[in-house]
């Protein structure tokens, strides 16, 4: 394979492993020291995120996740990858089921050690998202004072968190608030200098 469809295979591999809770496979696709940025953590990968998920996450409720082509930019051992997400994951909303659709931005920074491919770093970007019933027709009884204030690029990912007892900062990096996005691009293409 070119370095590009390994580069491109890994990203895709990365999710497909999250999506299927495959954790050896996720936990191969990150060097011992990446590290990981997303909505409700930031950390080391092997510490934070490889095996964990946030409170509102649920086994038993599927999680649907598609993906774009990956746009590949490469500078010899090192590169960044842009991947948008899509993902639909079914929750439990004070007793009703509902899906919670979220678009956002993955930004990979991966490196060429020896002769392998690994993720050095992944920043998510949430972009937007949306709640549905599972139901057509349900109510979901929306705490219409609890969504006041949350941001519009992950609002229902919050609000949906927030209700099952945990927490999310309002500070994620998103697009509704571009000087947030700036530095993760900033960061990849100083990265492949």
């Amino acid at each position: 394979m070119t370095d590009f469809e390994e580069i491109s295979q890994l990203v895709l591999k990365e999710r497909s492993a999250r999506g299927k809770h495959l954790d050896d496979a996720l936990a191969n696709s990150y060097w011992d020291d990446a590290t990981v940025t997303t909505s409700w953590q930031s950390g080391l990968a092997h510490d934070t995120f490889v095996g964990r998920h946030p409170v509102d996450f649920d086994y038993s409720k599927p999680m649907v996740g598609t993906f774009g082509t990956p746009l590949v930019y490469q500078n010899g051992n090192r590169a960044y990858v842009e991947l948008s997400s899509t993902t639909r994951h079914w929750v439990d909303l004070d007793g009703d089921d509902a899906i919670v659709e979220s678009f956002m931005t993955l930004v990979y920074r991966v490196e060429k050690r020896g002769d392998v491919w690994k993720i050095s770093d992944l920043t998510s970007i949430d972009n937007a998202d949306t709640l549905t019933p599972v139901v057509p027709g349900t109510d979901l009884h929306i705490d219409q004072d609890l969504l006041k204030g949350l941001r519009v690029s992950y609002r229902w990912l919050a609000y949906t968190r927030i209700k099952a007892g945990g927490k999310i900062g309002n500070d994620g990096i998103g697009s509704d608030k571009p000087e947030t996005v700036k530095p993760v691009y900033d960061k990849a293409e100083e990265w492949i200098k």
